[in-house]
């Protein structure tokens, strides 16, 4: 083993073993991208169902998205355009995710349509007593005003 500098030079070593590592890499990359490509390619053909799947579901998810879209457009107009572009060229990716939100804001409503209807049918069993005569407590005994003893800390210096 050489040192040159601060870099340590291994010379037993083959020097097809870094080249296998980049091409090791490069294919990994390829399979990511084709995973991604095919990924993209489902979301694009499915968008459309999506989209009116989501519209049936909460068509407010849809309403409120147009709705920020275009705030942001009077708000900042070239950040305004940048998130349609975005939206555009992403509309596959847009598509599921206002989906998701959907069904979201569904489950959230079905829980909370439970909870309501748990506390609405929910009776309280209580009973209720009919006693004229008042009810006799201990007479209170008068609290000892005088301070207390206070602890003697001179005991722990000195």
């Amino acid at each position: 083993m050489m040192y040159r500098g601060n870099f340590q030079v291994n010379n037993n070593g083959s020097p097809f073993r870094s080249i296998g590592g980049v091409i090791l890499m490069v294919l990994m990359l390829v399979g990511l991208f084709m995973l991604a490509r095919f990924v993209f390619r489902m979301l694009y053909f499915l968008s459309p169902l999506m989209i009116i799947a989501t519209a049936i579901i909460d068509h407010r998810v849809i309403v409120n998205y147009a709705k920020w879209l275009i705030d942001l457009l009077r708000r900042n107009a070239l950040v305004g355009v940048g998130a349609v572009l975005l939206s555009i060229v992403g509309f596959p990716v847009l598509s599921a995710g206002l989906l998701l939100r959907a069904l979201f804001n569904r489950k959230v409503r079905q829980i909370e349509q439970a909870q309501r209807q748990r506390e609405a049918d929910e009776y309280v069993d209580f009973e209720e007593l009919v006693d004229d005569k008042p009810i006799e407590l201990p007479p209170l005994e008068k609290q000892n005003k005088t301070k207390p003893e206070e602890p003697r800390y001179d005991q722990f210096f000195g």
